[in-house]
């Protein structure tokens, strides 16, 4: 068999294909080689420079802490040095008096910083989250607690077992960090790959939990965390989960720090650390994980090299305009600048995997959407939600002012009426979004007027909102996948499900692409399958034809007809002649309240509507 130069230039180019994305998915291993590398580099190092470099993994690890909650789940957190300090300074009275003649202070320091580095986060967290703060009152707050902690700590003289806790004069007699290792190496450099050995454990473990689910529905939180809640996730759980772990790894940087340098003073907490830390992120590269490491050793490694004499005196004066610099044409830090260079670089098959990216109609497959609703949970018999004289109140301002409806399968059905008339209101109502305070809210007659938003979704209540939600940083098959993880908690169960609703929905070559670069049409549509992956029992769509093709809308009518047959289907829509489609039952709502009910062609003969729509006051006023 012959073979010409193209061909075997190919076969070569497919081969590195293959080994570079075998490469890419062992992630792992390039963070262990890296490491490795490190660590044998390490020992050509003097001990003045492995002692300082020490302290640049002890920050990047403080750094990381912060980027779980910034990067990934996008709240500020100016108190990562709060956790940091008490975990410092809790893990170094464990150490004195609990160490012994142990020469390690490991056993003892690391789990008592990360412990309290991680009670201190759980408290303020669920102040936070739980007291559903606003992200500039949140980060003001962790700010605060850093300052609290600096006020408290000067002023603290007292003794406890064997530490001595000296006010501003800090504690000293920490335990320096001690390895097995030590008494063949040179101590700094046995330090520093010790050191090095724990951030390399914690980054690994890090970098699995935010590849895992949980990882997964921080960042649909960071993206949307309205959208996440809309899911049936409890968003709270997961902020305060997040935060906590964040926590425990500033807590056990503390400790690491304090038998490095061991010696601790108030200035752990000081302003101008806490204030180090998130530039350490940015000049990394905010939500990368491995940023705050890169950060913290450029900044590290350009003090270090300014401070020999090279910047004459100015220090101070470089530094800042080299972070200047770094934060206006690096915006994305290092890593994030290295990224893009990366993705702008053309590769094998990556035109393969980016979709179709031609507008078209979409399609549904009729049979395959008649057996996943058959399949799913909600269709083992018809739910009926109902709402008796519910009442919404915001100030003066009564958008929902008593409606008493009842849902069930069998007909769609319809709420119109003007601009501000409380459709989308009562809906928001029904699915916790709005409080109810007055009246009742069942769900197959149990009561969930008092249940939360993603209580009511687990239960069996689905909402499209009027504007399309998706996850646009993420890719079509990954936001149809977080949705029926939700509902399945199986991620095998989730793949089936995503795959069945690409192939129902016709998006199959949209797959691979951000959601955020659909237009609006196919948003609506990833919208509505996000809903549909979760198998509600009734399902709210408000204004669900809005901004799709003529094509787009005839399929969207089929669609809602044949859910209709199982499950509760209620349609907020402005359109009459799409609700014509439809079939359904309309109820007509006019200041908060049902103003009348029948089929389309009935109501649209009815001059008092057409009244309110028209803004004439002749039967309006009789309301």
């Amino acid at each position: 068999m012959n073979f010409d130069s193209s061909t075997l230039h190919t076969s070569s180019r497919l081969i590195e294909g293959n080994w570079l994305r075998v490469w890419s998915r062992s992630w792992w291993c390039r963070v262990v080689l890296v490491g490795g590398a490190v660590a044998t580099g390490s020992m050509f190092f003097a001990p003045y420079f492995a002692n300082v470099a020490t302290s640049w993994l002890i920050f990047g690890l403080l750094g990381l802490s912060l980027d779980i909650v910034w990067g990934r789940m996008g709240f500020l957190s100016l108190g990562q040095t709060a956790f940091y300090g008490i975990g410092g300074y809790l893990g170094s009275l464990a150490a004195i008096n609990l160490g012994g003649d142990n020469p390690s202070i490991l056993l003892w320091a690391l789990p008592a910083g990360a412990a309290s580095g991680a009670l201190a986060a759980a408290l303020i967290g669920w102040i936070i989250f739980y007291g559903r703060m606003g992200t500039l009152q949140g980060t003001i707050l962790t700010y605060t607690l850093g300052l609290l902690m600096w006020t408290g700590t000067v002023s603290l003289n007292a003794t406890v077992g064997q530490a001595v806790l000296g006010g501003d004069n800090g504690m000293s007699n920490i335990p320096s960090i001690a390895f097995a290792g030590n008494a063949l190496l040179p101590s700094a450099r046995a330090i520093f790959v010790g050191v090095l050995a724990i951030a390399l454990v914690v980054y690994l473990a890090v970098q699995w939990i935010m590849r895992s689910p949980f990882g997964m529905v921080i960042d649909c939180v960071r993206l949307n965390e309205q959208k996440a809640e809309l899911l049936g996730y409890d968003v709270r759980r997961y902020q305060l989960t997040a935060f906590c772990l964040s926590g425990s790894i500033a807590g056990l940087a503390g400790a690491l720090y304090g038998g490095w340098a061991t010696y601790l003073s108030p200035s752990i907490f000081s302003v101008q650390e806490a204030l180090l830390v998130p530039i350490y992120v940015l000049v990394g590269g905010i939500g990368t994980l491995a940023g705050p490491f890169v950060g913290a050793l450029a900044i590290g490694g350009l003090s270090f090299w300014l401070g020999g004499g090279t910047a004459g005196g100015q220090t101070t004066l470089v530094m800042g305009a080299a972070l200047i610099g770094l934060v206006l044409f690096m915006r994305g830090g290092l890593l994030g600048a290295l990224r893009r260079r990366r993705a702008a670089a053309p590769s094998i098959g990556a035109q393969a995997g980016k979709g179709d990216a031609s507008e078209q109609s979409v399609r549904i497959d009729a049979a395959l959407l008649a057996q996943l609703m058959k399949s799913g949970a909600a269709s083992v018999r018809p739910v009926l939600l109902e709402t008796h004289a519910i009442v919404t109140r915001f100030g003066g301002v009564v958008p929902v002012g008593g409606i008493t409806q009842s849902f069930t399968a069998g007909r769609v059905r319809c709420l119109i009426g003007p601009n501000g008339a409380g459709k989308s209101s009562y809906l928001r109502c029904c699915t916790g979004v709005f409080p109810v305070d007055q009246g009742r809210i069942t769900l197959a007659g149990r009561d969930i007027t008092r249940a939360k938003t993603f209580e009511r979704i687990r239960e069996g209540v689905g909402i499209k909102l009027q504007a399309p939600q998706v996850f646009s940083e993420l890719t079509v098959r990954a936001n149809l996948w977080i949705a029926a993880y939700s509902a399945t908690r199986e991620k095998a169960r989730a793949d089936e499900v995503t795959e069945k609703m690409l192939t129902m929905l016709a998006m199959m070559s949209h797959a691979e692409r951000l959601a955020g670069d659909l237009s609006h049409g196919q948003q609506q549509w990833l919208d509505i399958g996000m809903v549909l992956c979760l198998s509600p029992k009734v399902i709210f769509l408000d204004e669900p034809a809005a901004g799709m093709t003529g094509a787009d809308r005839r399929e969207l009518s089929a669609l809602i007809r044949i859910l209709s047959e199982s499950i509760a289907v209620v349609v907020v829509e402005h359109d009459m002649e799409f609700i014509k489609t439809l079939n359904a039952n309309v109820t007509v709502l006019h200041q908060g309240q049902v103003f009348a009910e029948g089929d389309i062609d009935t109501l649209r003969q009815d001059e008092r509507i057409l009244d309110i729509y028209l803004g004439r006051r002749k039967h309006v006023r009789h309301f």
